[in-house]
């Protein structure tokens, strides 16, 4: 960070400015501060655009969407005014570093580290492009290296400057090596523009330099429209994937979803520690220092704390006062219990205004992982104050506590679960099902069966001697039903090596008392290239995924030449990378296909199936490639799956939110895609569609922020869950027949990442990143908490965890880990 200069402002919006973080062809990205103490990045736009009435309308338009696109590998966007004298924006400040500085310091990346920052970009590619955005301006710059993955910065801005004065006098928008041949030819862009800016960048992180060379703009950009770009220096694994993301025609690349089931299909089992190596790890770590502010005045004298009634006599040692309620601190010793939050100290009513005694200082590791936790340290003078984000509402019992439906209430509790058993297993879990008193846990090779007491009934299971196929859309490699699990996975096909996912899915039934396969379906002639299970109805399993229409050929020779012929014949290669989407009707009791439908794929696979509890009638949802609002079509299930209706979905076009549907919702079955009757459908806000005729019954109240959604056993209510993008995930009921609120709350968020809900009769528990929280149904108020760990959940798979009304279950590093509805 740069200290600012006489030209800069010393305050933008709510946020006064620390210092300089770098600057490039929109504007100046400054470390801003609130008055509360949060840190972000604000990008302060150039003067000369801030006059142009068309790109204050377009930034306001991508500021919107961008709102929406909020993964686990973006820093989302938590403030804005475009209407400012000078527009501007803020997101969450990300302590890392840029891909681009990364390689100045250590090189090239390993195989491990790239393969790790491929997954992540491209989950931050499918999240982005869901809300409608391409990126335009990805590259090593806008890629940052953190502790705990790479996050993409920077998306939704590049657009808004289209047809202004930077575009007419010669500023180019974009880094000429990592722009796609449609931005170099002036062609329009789609979302596969930003797969070849990735495919670029890949090239960059695995060589240390640009795959199309050095020298003038004009030179590198007619390379890039016409010349092979250079992939000597990339890993032999990754040649391939990377030669087809630099593909010239947009069609032939792959999406975003198709790298992440490659990258899945190779990957072993997670370990622990860095992802990168030693010296980037520590170049992370000392940006952290930024997040603390300047050192406070050194105290004056201070007074020895009064000790509670009861409490015995302190001791010359430093002494921490826990709020109420509040878990020992950690300096104690080890008396928390394993998956406990960081505690949380500070003055308790009893002391409203005494400051707390010295305390050891923090080291920028401790600073860090503090940081993680959820607490705040900032160290100066040799005092350590901790800011909690647990009580959102002061108090939380005074007269003046706030409504049951007010989304701004606390629902937090400091009571932490203990566990019941944990049962040992050494893959990280990528699912949890279960149903008649047995627990299924699910890897990426292989499954394992449990009775509720955490006792093995049979596995570990291989599935098809490969991994599941990734889960995505809503849907899940296993589902439970019918006395069976039903799993789908991939069978490697031998002597071949293509990044291409084999089209040989299968879907097979185990017998959950035994662990024997009942019966298999599917394999290499059917063309299934990756499958999932969105759910059961009635007695029809429902199988829904890709058909690859053609496959890569392994030789690199051999597909540079096939592409060369691609670019002179454009209907040979319409289908390279071409799929179809499928939904199977599958007889649980022998396998064989009650009926079968297939769908062109047109808008890059975002394509999404929900099979409600009960009714006749599943939703198909498809996107549109003019980023207009998606299609909903309600498929007759008495018709062999034909469409009963189609409607345009509600919220609007993808710029209004779509993505949180296809993109956020971990499930698709049952309780979490119908109430009643109704089908629930995430947009802009929640809503109630009618299974009839695709009509909408009832709507959310506006910005009612929603990632997840799920009904009550009894379909009386409708829970929804969302970030607010101010470190809280906001929980919402209503009544599932007319859409009124019920109650409200909201939680901290810890960490950024996925949201999910599992209702039971007794309780609704939240996911929110390994964070989980048991809630009371009637009122949202927290019974208990607990941290769990080691699910490697995407944006497009499930979360690793699942309950009945007895227990939930989840993974921690040493396993399954059961919890008891009481929290016992």
């Amino acid at each position: 960070m740069e200290p600012l200069d006489p030209s800069d402002p010393p305050r933008v919006g709510p946020y006064t400015l620390l210092g300089r973080l770098g600057s490039g062809g929109m504007g100046t990205v400054y470390l801003g501060r609130s008055a509360g103490g949060r840190t972000v990045a604000v990008k302060l736009i150039r003067q000369e655009l801030a006059g142009d009435p068309g790109f204050r309308r377009r930034f306001h338009a991508e500021v919107s969407a961008a709102r929406a696109a909020s993964g686990a590998f973006t820093a989302p966007v938590v403030d804005a005014d475009p209407d400012a004298a000078v527009p501007w924006m803020a997101t969450a400040f990300v302590p890392g570093i840029s891909l681009h500085r990364a390689v100045e310091i250590g090189g090239p990346l390993p195989e491990t580290a790239l393969r790790a920052m491929t997954a992540g970009i491209a989950e931050a590619l499918m999240t982005i492009h869901a809300a409608g955005l391409t990126h335009r301006d990805l590259k090593p710059a806008n890629v940052l290296l953190a502790l705990d993955g790479p996050y993409v910065i920077d998306f939704g801005i590049a657009r808004a400057a289209e047809g202004t004065a930077l575009t007419t006098t010669g500023v180019v928008l974009g880094t000429p090596a990592y722009m796609s041949p449609e931005q170099g030819k002036g062609e329009p862009l789609s979302p596969q523009s930003d797969m070849f800016s990735l495919g670029a960048t890949l090239a960059f992180a695995a060589s240390g330099a640009s795959p199309f060379g050095t020298g003038r703009a004009p030179d590198i950009l007619r390379r890039v429209v016409h010349d092979e770009p250079d992939l000597s220096t990339v890993p032999d694994g990754l040649r391939l994937m990377v030669a087809a993301c630099l593909s010239k025609d947009a069609a032939d690349r792959p999406t975003p979803r198709q790298l992440v089931a490659f990258l899945d299909r190779d990957a072993e089992s997670a370990t622990p520690g860095a992802w990168l190596p030693p010296v980037l790890t520590a170049a992370i770590e000392a940006t952290s220092a930024v997040m603390a502010p300047p050192p406070l005045p050194t105290p004056g004298p201070t007074r020895r704390l009064p000790a509670p009634p009861d409490a015995a006599a302190p001791t010359p040692a430093t002494q921490l006062l826990p709020a109420p309620g509040a878990l020992p601190s950690p300096s104690a010793g080890h008396s928390n219990p394993p998956g406990a939050p960081v505690p949380v100290h500070g003055p308790g009513p009893d002391f409203p205004d005494t400051p707390p005694a010295p305390t050891p200082p923090v080291s920028r590791r401790k600073l860090l992982l503090g940081l993680a936790g959820g607490t705040v340290a900032l160290a100066g003078g040799g005092t350590t104050l901790a800011l909690s984000l647990w009580n959102r509402t002061p108090g939380g019992t005074s007269s003046s506590a706030p409504s049951l439906k007010d989304p701004t209430r606390s629902l937090a509790t400091r009571t932490v679960a203990t566990p019941r058993w944990t049962a040992p297993l050494t893959e990280p879990l990528t699912q949890v099902a279960g149903g008649d008193g047995t627990v299924v846990a699910v890897s990426g090779k292989h499954l394992w069966a449990f009775d509720q007491g955490g006792r093995p009934t049979w596995g570990p299971l291989a599935n098809s001697s490969s991994a599941p196929s990734a889960g995505g859309m809503g849907g899940c490699p296993v589902a439970v039903g019918h006395g069976m699990a039903f799993a789908v996975g991939t069978i490697k096909m031998p002597g071949r090596r293509s990044w291409v996912p084999e089209p040989a899915c299968v879907l097979r039934a185990v017998d959950l008392s035994t662990g024997k396969v009942a019966w298999t379906t599917g394999g290499p002639d059917t063309g299934v290239a990756t499958a999932w299970l969105p759910g059961m109805l009635d007695d029809t399993v429902y199988v829904t995924g890709t058909m690859s229409e053609s496959r890569l050929s392994s030789d690199m020779k051999k597909l540079r030449s096939e592409l060369s012929k691609l670019r002179s014949d454009p209907m040979r290669g319409a289908g390279l990378f071409a799929e179809k989407s499928f939904i199977w009707a599958v007889n649980p009791a022998t396998g064989k296909l009650r009926w079968e439908t297939t769908v062109k794929n047109t808008t890059m696979g975002q394509n999404s199936l929900k099979v409600p509890s009960s009714g006749t009638c599943l939703l198909w949802t498809s996107s549109n490639p003019d980023r207009s609002a998606p299609q909903l079509s309600g498929l007759d299930t008495e018709a062999d799956g034909k469409p009963r209706w189609q409607q345009p979905a509600p919220g609007g076009g993808q710029t209004s939110g779509h993505g949180n549907d296809a993109f956020f919702v971990s499930w698709h079955d049952g309780p979490h895609s119908s109430a009643g009757g109704r089908f629930l459908y995430l947009a802009d806000r929640l809503y109630a569609v009618d299974a009839d005729n695709g009509q909408v019954a009832w709507k959310s109240p506006d910005r009612v922020p929603a990632h997840a959604v799920a009904a009550s056993p009894d379909n009386t209510t409708v829970y929804t869950a969302g970030p607010d993008f101010q470190n809280h995930v906001v929980v919402h009921a209503f009544n599932a027949e007319t859409g009124a609120v019920r109650w409200a709350g909201s939680l901290p968020m810890l960490r950024s990442g996925i949201i999910a809900l599992q209702p039971t009769e007794n309780a609704l528990y939240l996911w929110a990143q390994s964070q989980l929280w048991a809630l009371s149904p009637h009122t949202g108020n927290a019974h208990w908490t607990y941290e769990l760990t080691g699910s490697t959940a995407s944006w497009t798979s499930p979360v690793a965890f699942w309950a009945d009304n007895d227990q939930v279950y989840g993974p921690t590093e040493k396993g399954l880990t059961a919890i008891g509805a009481d929290g016992k």
